[in-house]
């Protein structure tokens, strides 16, 4: 069995990831801002609601690591392009949502794309990003 597999990260970090991210991003982005944007008189805005905001997710998600970051060195830019990379499963909720208005369901989508990470890619991913 791989090593990392073995390193749970401390609970704290286990709560927010999986408790309170996934409810808090998902009532602010799903229920705030696709639901305004789909809503809206605009077409464009209307047709292209899940896109956008997917971008909005992937953005956030870069801005908190560059204040995060603050006042110390600026993250590079491959930990800027994960950060970003957020909107590909954010897209995937949305759609979700879309079809189904279910915020428990996005909340539980959420919930198992953060623990994916955190059990399985961050242990292998971060070293790699912290050494560029």
């Amino acid at each position: 069995m791989p090593t990392f597999l073995l390193a749970l990260p401390p609970w704290e970090t286990l709560l927010r990831q999986l408790l309170l991210a996934p409810c808090l991003e998902e009532i602010v982005f799903r229920l705030g801002l696709q639901d305004l944007l789909a809503n809206s008189r605009a077409l464009a805005a209307r047709r292209h609601a899940v896109t956008l905001t997917a971008l909005a997710f992937g953005a956030a998600h870069a801005l908190a690591l560059l204040v995060a970051a603050a006042p110390g060195p600026w993250p590079t830019l491959p930990a800027l392009l994960l950060a970003l990379a957020t909107a590909a499963p954010a897209w995937w909720i949305g759609h979700g949502y879309r079809r189904h208005r279910s915020l428990p369901r996005c909340i539980a989508w959420h919930l198992l794309f953060n623990a994916c990470w955190l059990l399985l890619a961050a242990p292998v991913v971060l070293p790699l990003l912290s050494t560029s």
